[in-house]
């Protein structure tokens, strides 16, 4: 599992101090992808910091070497869907249904809901993960949007108000399917948190970004969208039978 350095250009819309490996994970942990493809890694690695939750960095070279056995979750964040499913490979994809089948959580935020699902709505990249029952239709924009809470009493959105305004980014309108929750939907009623298990592994999926944009300058903690990213993370990390 490769360490991150400060001295090497990170894929981030901004380049953050701080960045990276948040210490020596001597036991599972969560871990986040920063492979190929994964250009909003650093957002996702700053909300974590403001938490102080630690975690590594992965690639795709570390998932498909097994370096996701030291993690008991997989953060996949926004970026780029078709260049993660290049990088990751049928290989990099089997190694993250394998560990979630075994257990580990995943938690997918925008291309990492893409990824999630089982037909992945990008020319030439039809074949996702198939670990969440979802159908995904792209959609495009930018900016701060309402979501709103249908399950008010579910751990991932406990404490949470009942609407929220989160960050944006081309993220999928989602169908829940078979064995899906919907926990929050946007105004046209799309599902914009969902969760489901495959094996004995959960799986939060996000359309939105809970951890905010430095990019966009939207602070997760002011929007109180930070505590839905913390709550999924806890969730998500004890797995169906932990």
């Amino acid at each position: 599992m490769r360490r991150a350095s400060l001295l090497i250009p990170i894929l981030c819309t901004l380049v953050v101090a701080g960045c990276g490996d948040s210490g020596e994970m001597t036991e599972a942990g969560a871990c986040v992808y920063a492979g190929s493809g994964a250009a909003l890694a650093c957002d996702v690695e700053v909300a974590l910091d403001r938490l102080a939750l630690p975690y590594h960095e992965v690639d795709e070279r570390d998932v498909r070497s097994g370096g996701l056995n030291k993690c008991s979750l997989l953060i996949v964040p926004g970026g780029y869907t078709a260049r993660c499913i290049d990088g990751l490979g049928a290989e990099g994809l089997e190694r993250i249904r394998e560990f979630v089948a075994d257990g580990g959580g995943y938690i997918g935020i925008c291309a990492g809901a893409y990824i999630a699902a089982r037909r992945v709505e990008v020319p030439g990249h039809p074949r996702g993960l198939g670990i969440i029952e979802i159908e995904n239709v792209r959609s495009a924009g930018t900016g701060v949007r309402a979501i709103f809470v249908t399950q008010p009493d579910h751990p991932i959105v406990e404490g949470c108000e009942r609407e929220l305004q989160i960050w944006y980014q081309n993220g999928p309108l989602i169908a829940a399917g078979e064995g899906v929750e919907t926990l929050a939907v946007y105004e046209d009623g799309s599902a914009a948190i969902v969760c489901s298990t495959y094996g004995k592994g959960r799986v939060v999926i996000f359309s939105p970004h809970p951890e905010g944009s430095l990019e966009g300058g939207v602070d997760a903690e002011e929007h109180g969208t930070l505590r839905l990213l913390e709550n999924a993370i806890i969730f998500a990390s004890r797995g169906t039978q932990r």
